[in-house]
């Protein structure tokens, strides 16, 4: 029997939510862990050393050439895999609703028609969604996450709650200075 839109998951729910998350998180993972490797090593040396074949790194390296590094001082490229990053247990709660807290969402961050997370620096396929219906990149991927499991909408407010305080402190030090 499906669960009631907005309930709490089973624990059966949530640990499989759990385990799906983590297997996307471990691939763009092993995507940027590859690209890093891929700096210093050959196609073929990479395909020894991982067995794989070099047709298949070559392609995985095509991937990789699209997925976003993850911003200095946060655990994700985006709003939504920093949420991931909780959901999979690799962020405490506090630590989630700190750096969606801190997300600077002035920085371009959309969704392309396709589904393609688009940020500054790369484009990723794991952020499905599009900026049609309006706010920032930052607050449509949160309701993403509230739509996905990943977060529950309280949790959300909270954030958005803490985006607005930070925001008015950054307005209040660049209107004024002295305060800074």
């Amino acid at each position: 029997m499906p669960e009631p839109r907005g309930s709490a998951p089973t624990p059966a729910v949530a640990g499989v939510r759990q385990l799906r998350h983590r297997q996307l998180l471990d691939r763009l993972d092993y995507l940027r862990g590859l690209r890093r490797l891929a700096a210093r090593m050959t196609q073929s040396e990479l395909a020894r050393a991982l067995g794989l074949t070099q047709p298949s790194i070559s392609s995985a390296l095509k991937s990789a050439a699209k997925v976003a590094d993850p911003r200095p001082g946060f655990s994700g490229a985006s709003p939504y895999e920093i949420a991931q990053r909780h959901t999979a247990g690799e962020l405490s709660r506090e630590r989630m609703i700190d750096e969606l807290s801190r997300w600077d969402h002035d920085e371009a961050e959309t969704s392309d028609r396709s589904g393609t997370h688009v940020t500054g620096r790369a484009r990723t396929r794991n952020f499905p969604g599009s900026t049609e219906d309006g706010g920032t990149g930052t607050q449509l991927e949160l309701r993403r996450a509230v739509r996905d499991g990943l977060l529950d909408e309280d949790t959300c407010q909270l954030i958005m709650k803490r985006q607005r305080e930070l925001g008015r402190r950054v307005e209040e030090e660049r209107s004024d200075p002295a305060r800074a």
